[in-house]
């Protein structure tokens, strides 16, 4: 049975959010709605075609399709490879009342999509959008669509309202750096990529488990949702192994982690929101 999440009933007085799957989160962020890393098509990859899409299939479908969003306020894409920059999603998501914010480098990639505006952000660059503050974070990833695109970045992201941090790592290996650019800021909530690890050359861009795990220690996090597994069949690990790991690294602590379905819909604590007031 596959989870379902019901946005419609989401309140404006909190934090709310879903893993759609892969990398893709909805939220009602105290009354913003936001969409990072829309990939909600059968397919990610070259589309040569149109919507016709070549590439990795589904293993598991979204837990909402993009019709079923409902309005979004600001769409978020930490960086242009297809399994986050998905061309068939965005022309469904298009509006042009919702914000894009992009990647250093990638403008170029929207210029056939209608928003109300498209946002490059270079990493400590900081936005002030639809009531959110948003600060683009360096990783350890590189954003290229294409080899020769070398200028196009790679964006991890911090989000912040009403005295709430949530943490978006998107694609990274193991890296100091998260540590050092969060320094000071407690982190309620981070959201961190657990897959595409294997064989060994892939963590030189994307953290293992354990690594994942160590990141969220290093920053502090209060709470943390793993992604990036359990979707797409992108590396050698088995499917279901990213997140027995992870969870085994996290064994002492397992209450922080607040999501492990996609589809799973969590709510902050109003204790968390009363301790921000």
């Amino acid at each position: 049975m596959h989870l379902r999440p019901d946005p419609k009933s989401w309140s404006k007085e909190n934090l709310t959010l879903s893993w759609l799957g892969h990398a893709t989160f909805l939220m009602n962020f105290f009354g913003t709605r936001i969409l990072i890393d829309p990939a909600l098509e059968n397919r990610i990859g070259i589309t040569p075609l149109g919507n016709s899409t070549i590439g990795p299939k589904r293993f598991h479908p979204p837990a909402l399709t993009a019709a079923e969003l409902g309005p979004v306020d600001l769409l978020l894409v930490s960086h242009a490879h297809t399994d986050h920059f998905d061309y068939p999603t965005l022309r469904k998501v298009q509006s042009p009342h919702t914000i894009a914010v992009t990647a250093r480098g990638t403008l170029r990639l929207w210029r056939r999509l209608t928003f109300k505006s498209v946002i490059e952000m270079h990493w400590r660059d900081v936005q002030e959008l639809s009531g959110v503050r948003i600060r683009a974070i360096e990783g350890n990833h590189w954003g290229a669509r294409l080899p020769w695109y070398k200028e196009m970045e790679a964006n991890s992201f911090l989000l912040s309202k009403n005295g709430v941090n949530i943490f978006y790592g998107a694609d990274s290996a193991y890296t100091p750096k998260f540590k050092a650019q969060l320094a000071g800021t407690p982190i309620d909530l981070a959201i961190i990529g657990i897959g595409a690890y294997s064989p060994k050359p892939f963590e030189a861009r994307h953290a293992t488990p354990e690594q994942a795990w160590q990141m969220v220690e290093e920053i502090g996090a209060k709470y943390v949702i793993p992604m990036h597994f359990s979707t797409f069949k992108l590396s050698q690990e088995p499917m279901e192994e990213p997140l027995q790991r992870f969870l085994h690294a996290a064994s002492r602590q397992l209450d922080r982690v607040v999501m492990r379905e996609i589809g799973a819909t969590w709510v902050m604590p109003s204790s968390n929101i009363c301790e921000k007031k």
